[in-house]
């Protein structure tokens, strides 16, 4: 197969018009700004799979530049939130398993990591190698020449092998709601694609690249919003893998995080980009359908779980 020709960022445009996508929000003069300084060309592109095209010409419909800058913009402030919420989640797991071990009276902290780490041989070799360039070296060095505590170790874990020392602390002593548990590899699956800068909101048309099993506990949890969507809207909306992934988020982070004003915090954050910021061009995207459902799906499910200006 032969390789594409490169395109300047105004062949970029020139392509795009060729396509059917129009310029008659934003000019092309912009359009080329947007791409030389904002972002590129196959970055901004990507959310064009949330519109319809021709089957032969693959010419688009009702698609303007602009749509395209708005859902990207959009998209970049999505990942901060998610990162930011996500952080909050890590640490707050964290203060909940330290103060689950320390009430324990079977648990010395340190058996816990043996069983973790003979289960997860390779998370020691990983936690080595962080003592060669990482901002944790000088722990990781010190905790080398002692025996891990559980205490210490959470210090250098990754997210994901945190989550499968959290699971194993779970199965042996059974703390904490199994549902949670689940939902706990949706939030890193979302944290992985916002910490790598990956687009979320070009993938809210099927068919969806990934397949995933909906989570009992989030449907469940969604079911029982007053008024909130009916069984096969929610079964649907769900079957999205960002929509399902997100939700999971905000469950988990609802019932994790203990501190009031850290969750008076990002609910402000939460409510900022979905009742102010998302709505400034909404009008961009009131006939695409599987744009405006999502949001407002999102919406009951934020607004239930999540009220604006309340106490949480």
């Amino acid at each position: 197969m032969a390789n594409r020709p490169k395109l300047t960022i105004e062949d970029q445009v020139a392509y795009m018009k060729n396509k059917g996508i129009t310029f008659d929000h934003c000019s092309e003069k912009d359009a080329v700004r947007f791409l030389q300084e904002s972002t590129y060309f196959f970055k901004v592109k990507a959310f064009d799979k949330n519109y319809i095209a021709h089957p032969k010409t693959g010419h688009y419909y009702n698609l303007d530049f602009s749509y395209l800058m708005e859902l990207s913009t959009l998209d970049m402030r999505l990942r901060r939130l998610i990162l930011h919420a996500t952080l909050d989640i890590e640490h707050f797991l964290k203060v909940q398993l330290i103060r689950d071990v320390s009430s324990n009276p079977v648990e010395d902290g340190y058996q816990i990591v043996e069983k973790f780490f003979s289960e997860n041989s390779s998370v020691k070799n990983s936690i080595s190698e962080k003592s060669k360039n990482s901002m944790c070296k000088d722990l990781v060095e010190k905790l080398e020449s002692e025996n891990y505590a559980i205490w210490n170790l959470i210090e250098v874990l990754s997210f994901g092998d945190f989550v499968r020392l959290y699971t194993l602390y779970d199965r042996e002593y059974g703390n904490h709601n199994k549902g949670l548990i689940q939902c706990l590899y949706a939030v890193r699956c979302l944290r992985n694609a916002a910490a790598h800068n990956n687009c979320l909101l070009n993938s809210l048309r099927l068919p969806y690249t990934r397949k995933i099993h909906s989570s009992y506990s989030i449907s469940r949890a969604v079911s029982q919003i007053p008024n909130g969507p009916k069984t096969t809207s929610r079964e649907k909306k769900l079957a999205n893998p960002v929509i399902h992934d997100f939700v999971a988020m905000l469950y988990v982070y609802k019932k994790i995080v203990s501190s009031p004003r850290t969750a008076e915090h990002f609910t402000k954050e939460l409510h900022d980009l979905f009742d102010i910021r998302m709505k400034w061009h909404s009008n961009y995207f009131e006939s695409n359908e599987c744009i405006s459902s999502a949001y407002h799906f999102m919406k009951t499910v934020i607004n239930d779980w999540f009220p604006s200006g309340q106490e949480l």
